[in-house]
């Protein structure tokens, strides 16, 4: 009986073990989930792991009819705009890191004050053509890079990064360009710092999505700097989810607007053979409006420790949607507002457009 029952569980066990049966489970390969790296200027992945920690980079750019459409419009990370002197603006141009920038950006124009310290909440590499100098009790462009310790470039030096493009038969002011794929053995051969400081950096805070801000509808948005100046005009587009601008004669867009209000001082000095009166930010923070796929909302900015913070009026922080975004510097004591309305797409016509 004995040897039948071995003979039985024999036979059983050769069974199974044909079918399978009694076999450890295979160990199934576990891929680790593929790593995303942010750009810190927009929120976007798709970022290389190398650039994550390279300095800010800041191009003046100018806004003259003459400069238009600038080089490179389309591909900053955010586009700074406030007025300098003469009820003309001027723009700063912010990209993540060196790797960003186009082969032509321009026309490069020269140093503010308020252009250089704004520059600095970002701990970027100022580039420029000239500056202004200090006078009558006005600080200028030069003298400001010298107070703030800020690390620059400028193409009155001249160098492999700067030349000038002539092709539009405009005069010379109008013509300065900076060469991209040249700045990284610019900034080598300079001995320029390209490691961020983290501890100086202003963090934006970004969403990982994107999501409605407020029940405010914005579908245009209107920016005037000051009373001296013109308007910026963005239109949001239902199908993109972006606000464009036709103003730099071309289509440009952007994911956020941010308009940050500022005192403002003007001071005027002897020039030439005449006068110029410059315009200074105070950039202190102050009230702030922020307007992304389609709707706006109002909020503060704080200048904390060199750096932006951005809250909602209560204090509380708040986070941007990932994108482009542009920021608009108004005057708030020399006429500087927001408008916004809202247009009913059944009839083509804007409900009431509220002013702030």
């Amino acid at each position: 009986m004995i040897k039948k029952a071995l003979a039985i569980l024999l036979t059983l066990t050769l069974v199974f073990t044909a079918f399978g049966c009694g076999k450890k489970e295979e160990a199934q390969e576990v891929r680790p989930k593929p790593v995303i790296y942010y750009n810190p200027l927009t929120g976007k992945g798709g970022y290389k792991k190398e650039d994550l920690n390279k300095r800010p980079i800041a191009v003046v750019v100018e806004n003259s009819p003459e400069a238009r459409p600038q080089w490179g419009i389309s591909t900053p990370d955010i586009i700074v705009e406030g007025e300098v002197e003469g009820g003309i603006t001027r723009m700063l141009w912010l990209y993540g890191n060196a790797n960003r920038l186009p082969e032509k950006v321009g026309p490069t124009r020269s140093a503010r004050p308020s252009f250089v310290k704004f520059s600095k909440f970002f701990d970027a590499v100022y580039i420029h053509w000239g500056g202004s100098h200090s006078k009558d009790g006005y600080t200028g462009g030069y003298e400001t890079i010298a107070i703030e310790g800020v690390d620059d470039l400028d193409g009155m030096a001249g160098g492999a990064l700067f030349t000038r493009d002539t092709t539009r038969n405009v005069s010379s002011e109008h013509t300065g360009v900076v060469l991209g794929d040249k700045l990284n053995e610019v900034l080598k051969s300079s001995e320029i710092r390209t490691k961020v400081d983290k501890d100086s950096v202003t963090k934006l805070p970004f969403r990982k999505k994107a999501k409605k801000i407020s029940d405010n509808k914005a579908d245009k948005v209107r920016v005037t700097f000051s009373s001296s100046t013109d308007t910026r005009k963005f239109k949001y587009n239902s199908e993109d989810k972006k606000y464009h601008t036709g103003d730099w004669e071309k289509d440009v867009k952007f994911d956020n607007l941010l308009i940050l209000k500022s005192d403002t001082t003007y001071i005027t000095t002897t020039y030439k053979d005449g006068y110029v009166t410059y315009l200074n930010y105070a950039l202190d923070g102050g009230t702030a409006y922020y307007a992304s796929k389609g709707y706006i909302r109002k909020i503060k900015w704080v200048n904390e420790d060199g750096k932006i913070k951005l809250t909602t009026q209560k204090g509380n922080a708040i986070k941007l949607n990932p994108g482009k975004t542009y920021i608009g510097l108004v005057s708030s004591n020399h006429s500087g507002s927001v408008k916004y309305s809202e247009v009913k797409t059944e009839t083509t016509t804007e409900t009431e457009t509220k002013t702030e």
